[in-house]
């Protein structure tokens, strides 16, 4: 049989329902021409071959979970002496029990998959969570999984861990929040103290409001950055279409969440030459430290970014093999992939020691006049909102506190901006520590 006709046949099989179901050809690969996959709501749901002996090989069930992606049931169609052209005999094996295979035919595909899908429900445990957690081939990964491992085990009721959603599950926000915070290996707290280069004109502009600004994470600086974690993992799951469908399913659970993120450095690179050039207007701004509250208000994240060592990167590998894989017949997502994947870069960025502070809002109406606003960023031609944050001693609800103002080694008027700026905090009842002062950069080799 043709392979133009096999096709024809499975989008008859879905016919009255398209607005639901939707068959495509799995790869534009010849070695795959005979491979399609079944979406349900725009996510896979089974995938399916054509196989003229109408067997399943021992060959073909070992490949089954790297090809078969995310989807809930691998199908095997049958080309038949006695060729019927609106039908296919075909032979169904959900995922989740491969010994347990159904026969039936085409035109009855969609409701016995239905059916067994809906009777078929193997319960989760917390030790099967952490289980699956806890498979790494990276021992660095691993030791840093530890908390987060023990953390899961230790609780008693199995929805304070996940939300369970029958075809996949979900870390709850708090429990994805401690994944990500032990993937980034910053299990034993957040950094104290962090340091921020930018320019004078900037500074002014956030004291002069009073507010710190965080800009969305859809106008970041670097677009490629932006990419590099989402081509790391489809390139590490090259028969998967897992990204895609991980953010169809963030788009569509998440629609009114917004990220922002304010980016700084470890404090190593506090008078740094480089990072003077690149970030304080060419050595023309300010390097701000800023120490951390002890405690995180609600919705912000800090961490360390992870940087890729040349070509490898164990924290991405990791986080790929538990992406479209699954548990009990649940798949793993993530629920706000896009604001994680800002925590990892190339090798090239590593010498930046970038700390990034998030902050997730989940209602988007938020947005208004008081605490954010919409800006059409020039560089780069997005439009995209920013949320601001008061930074005063009697109303302000933002983690970072000012510490000192260092001036950037060909700062105009130095001296006097050091006493104006100095002038212009007080006056503006500016939240600092106790130990605030302003000084200048130690840098005198790049006086110009």
């Amino acid at each position: 049989m043709h392979i133009n006709e096999v096709e024809r046949i499975l989008r008859e099989s879905v016919s009255g329902k398209e607005n639901r179901y939707e068959i495509k050809r799995y790869c534009d690969h010849t070695c795959c021409e005979s491979d399609f996959v079944m979406l349900r709501d725009g996510l896979e749901y089974a995938y399916l071959k054509f196989d003229e002996t109408g067997k399943m090989s021992r060959k073909a069930m070992g490949i089954h979970e790297e090809k078969m992606g995310t989807a809930y049931f691998y199908v095997v169609l049958n080309d038949t002496d006695a060729f019927i052209p609106t039908s296919l005999s075909c032979k169904v094996y959900p995922r989740n029990d491969m010994k347990s295979a159904i026969e039936c035919d085409t035109d009855c595909l969609l409701e016995r998959l239905e059916g067994y899908h809906s009777t078929s429900s193997i319960p989760m445990t917390i030790e099967d969570v952490a289980d699956f957690f806890e498979k790494t081939y990276s021992s660095l990964i691993r030791g840093r999984m530890q908390t987060f491992m023990s953390r899961v085990r230790e609780e008693k009721k199995i929805s304070d861990v996940i939300e369970d959603h029958g075809t996949y599950f979900m870390l709850t926000p708090s429990y994805e929040r401690l994944f990500f915070c032990s993937l980034l290996g910053s299990t034993s707290g957040t950094p104290k103290r962090l340091c921020r280069y930018t320019s004078l004109a900037s500074l002014f502009r956030t004291l002069s409001e009073k507010q710190q600004s965080m800009c969305s994470t859809v106008c970041m600086n670097d677009k490629t950055e932006n990419d590099y974690a989402q081509k790391f993992i489809s390139e590490a799951m090259p028969q998967s279409n897992v990204i895609s469908r991980l953010q169809t399913r963030t788009s569509s659970v998440n629609a009114d969440t917004f990220s922002f993120i304010l980016s700084g450095s470890r404090m190593n690179k506090k008078d740094d030459l480089n990072m003077w050039r690149l970030y304080g207007d060419d050595s023309k701004g300010v390097c701000l430290w800023y120490k951390v509250d002890d405690e995180l208000p609600e919705h912000f994240f800090l961490a360390k970014v992870s940087y890729a060592k040349i070509e490898a990167h164990a924290e991405l590998s990791y986080l790929s093999s538990k992406m479209g894989k699954g548990v009990c017949g649940r798949n793993f997502e993530i629920r706000n992939l896009n604001s994680w994947l800002h925590f990892f870069k190339p090798s090239e960025y590593a010498v930046e020691e970038e700390v990034r502070l998030l902050y997730e809002m989940n209602d988007g109406s938020l947005l208004d006049t008081t605490n954010g606003k919409w800006i059409y960023n020039t560089s780069n031609g997005i439009v995209a909102p920013i949320v601001r944050f008061p930074i005063t001693k009697t109303d302000n609800n933002f983690p970072l506190v000012l510490e000192r103002i260092v001036l950037g080694p060909n700062l105009p008027e130095r001296n006097i901006n050091k006493e104006q700026l100095r002038l212009m905090i007080k006056n503006m009842q500016i939240r600092v520590t106790d130990d605030f002062e302003i000084s200048f950069s130690t840098i005198d080799s790049y006086r110009k």
